[in-house]
Formats: C-alpha cells, structure tokens, sequence
C-alpha cells in the first residue's frame, strides 16, 4: 500500500477514536449489565392493560455478588405519565444489600391513552461496579378499556394536616362491549392509616349498560406530616380484564409543627435581688411557617417572672428559631412556681407550657407538737407541756408574737420567749429551738376543754400556725 493511503487511513483510525471518547462523556456512567445486582424480571413487561386500568409487578434486585452494594435511588426518568413506582417504607436509601439478600419494590404501569405502545425506565442508582447507573426497561400495551376511570392515579396534591380535600373519581362504560358490566365492590384496600375515605358512592352492586357512569366522591384528610402518602381504592367488576382495578390515591401534607428546647426552667435559689435570666427557644420544625400567636404567663402561677420578646410577631420559618429570655424577679422569700403559656398554629399539639421556678432563701417553721391532748386523772390536776418552735429553712426565722385564746380558762402559758424571737437554721429535733410551755389544770371531769396558740411567722408559706391543745380530766 502507497505510503500516503497508510497514513490516510491512520488518521482516519485516530479521528475515529477522538470521535467516540467524545460521545462517551454523558452516558459512561449508565451501565448496559449490571453485575453484581439482578434485576427480576429484566425488562418488566405488562403486556396489554386498558386505559385507566394499573396494573402491578414486583421488581426484586437480588446482589449475587461477594461484597454489598448499596442502593442509592430508585426513580422513573422515562414517561412518568404511564409508569410509576412504590419503594416500600423499610427501604431507607443508601439501603445496603449484603451479598445473597435482596430488595423489592412495585412498579405500576397505568396508561392514559389507547392504542399505544408504552415504554418506560426505572434508573437504579448503586454501587454495582460495572453498572453504578442502570436503566431498566418497562414495557405495556395501552388498549380501550370497557369500564373508562378517571383520573388514574388520584391526586390530591399537598393538604395542610387536620384539613380535608375532595376529589371525585367517575367510572364510565365505554361501550367497547355492548354488554352491561356489573360493579360488585368498591372499596379502600389501603386507606392510608386513615387519611383516605369514601364519601359517598353508589351501592353495589352495581349495573352499568353501555353510556352509563357513576360518581365516586373521595377526601383525603391527612393526620400527620407526610412527603408522600399512598392509598388505594378497589373497584370489582365483571368487566374483561378488568374485574380487579386498584386505583393508586396519592397525597402529601404540610404543616408547622413547634418544638421547644425545654419545657422546665429552674432558676434554683438565688440571692434576694439578683434577678437572674435563663433563655429557652422555640423552633419550627414543620414545612409550614410557624405562627406564634401569643405568650403569657398563666394567671394561677406564680408572677415573678418577665419574658423577652413579649410577642413574637413574625412566623417563624422551618427550621429556623427565636430565642425567648426569662427573668426571675426575686424580690423576696421563697419558693415561686409559675408557667409561661405559648400559643401557636400547630394543629398536631395544644398550647405549649414551660414550667417556671426559682426561689430565694427563707425561713420554714416547723413547730412540734402542732396539735396536743394532756390527759389527767384521779389525784393528778395539772400538767404542763412544751410546744417547740423550729427552722428548717435556710434563712432566719423571725417569730413576731403569739395570741393565746383560754375559752375554758384551764389552761396557762407558764413560759414563753421574749417576742419577737429568732430561730436560727437548724433540724429536728437537735435545733435549735424557742420553747413554749403550757399548763392545763383541772378538778372537774371534762373531756374537751381546749386552748389555741397563733404563731405570727415571716415564713412566706407560713405566716400564721394554729397548735391547738385539748384537756381532759377523769376524777
């Protein structure tokens, strides 16, 4: 061969090659044969199936290979109209596939035109190594129907929670057949966990001649959040090739929802004054907007706390959060309990609370015995008991006075502390302790003669304690 034509047709080789490795730069990822995963069946073909009718196969991808493979997406890329899929909740991608296991999902096939040759591909995304991307085939027949559904599949499109869609399927008798079709069942396989219901739909059985239709009115109420709700609606006939029709229900939902970092602040005790501040935040964690309609504290709580922001008048969008400062007033003694109160547009929760407490150091008076009965008899006329004073607090306890009410004249106040008296902190019974001593004294028979003793405390729980002391006397 002439050395020109050799060098021609070399050139041509290389032009070649040029040519192809520019064509593989979209595709050389999207495999012809998978390897270790096996798709079955490999193409799925649905064969004939009248319009509005869907029909169903399983699809199992099986790894007969050594290493697993993880599954990565699964999605209609090809005639979304006529094809469609349904991945089964315990399918979480990435989904790992050890060697020798398998994954199933649904593939459905619902034409929406006849006659016509549907074609459609579900892509596979994983880590099969000669096929990280595959494209399987799908394939139906559309003919004409006899019983004629509409819409296929039924769409209610996204509905707020707790908030109710209509739809309404008709199914029509075509004519294709001159013979009446007899509807025996329509009914909800699959109502969603109670999103889907039937309104209203004509009792069955059913007759349809050739022209006739019939109305079957449909809501879809959806209870929680949910990117993807299915359900399915069973229509039974006698029609060919259509005695059992599943018509797919579908819906998403949106809502906001409201969640709070706590539902408890606990400021612990503090100094009289300090007036310390803790924050908490309120978040959005629907796929609605949250509105805050209003924050307050509950009118039986304690009134010692103050809120930044007072209102929060803006919605607050997903995902974001407002930070809500509260600070405890601690302005005097003791414990204070109270709760800040949120209302929002949650339709899932009611108003949201966010118990509040603090206290400060106090005085907490414990006086034993609080009630007391002395017993006498015979030759004894007298007798005299202690009533003991104490603080089991963490402040001073400061006793302003005592009121002593003798009804009976029996009784007798033998000692008493100089008032106001002072208990310092202690326990019981080691104390320390401010003493009252009481006598009762009697010479005729009683059973009921009584005494009381009013303590004037700064205790904030416990300003004033009543000891009631009874006297009786047997001869």
């Amino acid at each position: 061969m002439p050395e020109k034509r050799m060098k021609f047709l070399a050139a041509v080789i290389f032009l070649g090659h040029l040519a192809l490795g520019a064509c593989e730069c979209a595709d050389d990822r999207i495999g012809a044969n998978l390897a270790e995963l096996q798709a079955m069946p490999d193409p799925v073909v649905f064969g004939e199936v009248p319009v509005s009718t869907v029909k169903t196969i399983d699809v199992t991808l099986e790894n007969r290979g050594t290493a697993t493979v993880f599954l990565h997406a699964l999605a209609v890329t090809e005639n979304e109209a006529d094809f469609s899929l349904s991945v089964p909740e315990e399918i979480v991608f990435p989904q790992a596939i050890p060697p020798g296991n398998r994954v199933i999902f649904t593939v459905r096939y619902h034409p929406q035109d006849y006659p016509a040759d549907d074609r459609g591909t579900v892509h596979i995304t994983s880590t099969d190594k000669d096929a990280p991307e595959y494209d399987l085939l799908c394939k139906g027949t559309a003919v004409e129907p006899i019983l004629l559904v509409k819409p296929v599949p039924v769409d209610f499109g996204s509905v707020r929670v707790m908030s109710t869609e209509p739809a309404t399927l008709s199914v029509e008798h075509t004519g294709s057949s001159p013979d009446p079709v007899t509807i025996s069942a329509i009914t909800l396989t699959d109502d969603g966990d109670g999103d889907f219901e039937i309104q209203d739909a004509a009792d069955t059985p059913l007759i349809l001649n050739p022209g006739d239709d019939t109305k079957i009115h449909l809501s879809y109420t959806p209870q929680l959040v949910d990117d993807s709700d299915e359900g399915t609606l069973r229509i039974e006939s006698d029609a060919e090739s259509q005695k059992i029709m599943d018509v797919p229900l579908l819906g998403s939902s949106h809502a906001p929802r409201i969640e709070v970092s706590t539902t408890a602040l606990n400021f612990g005790t503090v100094s009289q004054g300090a007036n310390p501040t803790l924050p908490f935040s309120i978040k959005s964690t629907g796929n609605d907007p949250l509105t805050i309609t209003e924050l307050r504290l509950t009118d039986t709580g304690s009134q010692k706390f103050v809120f930044n922001p007072l209102t929060i008048t803006d919605p607050i969008s997903p995902l974001d959060e407002v930070e809500v400062r509260v600070t405890y007033i601690a302005d005097d003694m003791g414990d204070d309990d109270g709760a800040l109160m949120i209302r929002h547009d949650d339709p899932l929760q009611s108003s949201v609370f966010v118990q509040l407490h603090g206290r400060t150091p106090s005085p907490d008076v414990d006086i034993r015995p609080d009630n007391l009965t002395i017993r006498i008899a015979h030759d004894s006329h007298q007798q005299t008991a202690d009533i003991k004073i104490f603080n089991v607090g963490d402040e001073d306890l400061s006793v302003n006075g005592m009121d002593f009410s003798n009804p009976d004249g029996s009784f007798e106040i033998v000692s008493e502390p100089v008032w106001p008296a002072t208990v310092g902190q202690g326990s019981i019974p080691a104390g320390p302790f401010e003493t009252v001593q009481v006598k009762f004294e009697k010479y005729t028979q009683t059973a009921d003669d009584e005494c009381s003793l009013t303590f004037y405390t700064n205790d904030p729980d416990e300003g004033t304690v009543v000891v009631t002391v009874i006297g009786s006397y047997t001869p």
